[in-house]
C-alpha cells in the first residue's frame, strides 16, 4: 500500500512539473501562440495584400487569437503580446492593424496597435 501511495505521489509531482513547465509565464497565457496566430497577417500589416483586405489565413489567425483570449486577464495579456510583436514589424501600417479585426468581422476586445493601452 505504501508503494502505491509513493508511486501515485511521484506521478502527481511529475504531472504537476510538466504542466507548469509547459505553461508560459504571465498567468498561463501563451504569448508565443498569440504571436503565431497573427503570423499570416505580417505581410498585410507591413503594407502587402492591399487589394481586397487581409488574406483568409490572416483572419483565421485573428479568430484563433480571439479564441485564446476569453477572459479580461487573457485579453490584457494578448494585447501586450501583440503590441510587443508589432513593434518589430518592418513598415508596420497602423491603420491596417487597427482595422484588422473589423476587416475580419471580429471584435477582439483589444486593439492591434503599437500604442495600445492594454490596461483598459
Amino acid at each position: 500500500m505504501k508503494r502505491v501511495f509513493v508511486a501515485i505521489s511521484a506521478l502527481l509531482v511529475v504531472f504537476a512539473w510538466t504542466t507548469t513547465a509547459t505553461k508560459p509565464a504571465g498567468k498561463g497565457y501563451d504569448c508565443e501562440a498569440a504571436k503565431r496566430s497573427l503570423k499570416p497577417c505580417t505581410d498585410y500589416l507591413s503594407g502587402g495584400f492591399s487589394a481586397g483586405g487581409p488574406p483568409a489565413a490572416c483572419c483565421e489567425g485573428v479568430k484563433e487569437l480571439k479564441a485564446s483570449a476569453t477572459t479580461k486577464d487573457e485579453r490584457r495579456a494578448a494585447c501586450k503580446c501583440i503590441k510587443e510583436a508589432v513593434t518589430h514589424l518592418p513598415n508596420f501600417v497602423q491603420g491596417r492593424a487597427i482595422s484588422l479585426p473589423r476587416m475580419c468581422r471580429l471584435d477582439l476586445g483589444f486593439p492591434i496597435s503599437k500604442n495600445a493601452d492594454c490596461n483598459k
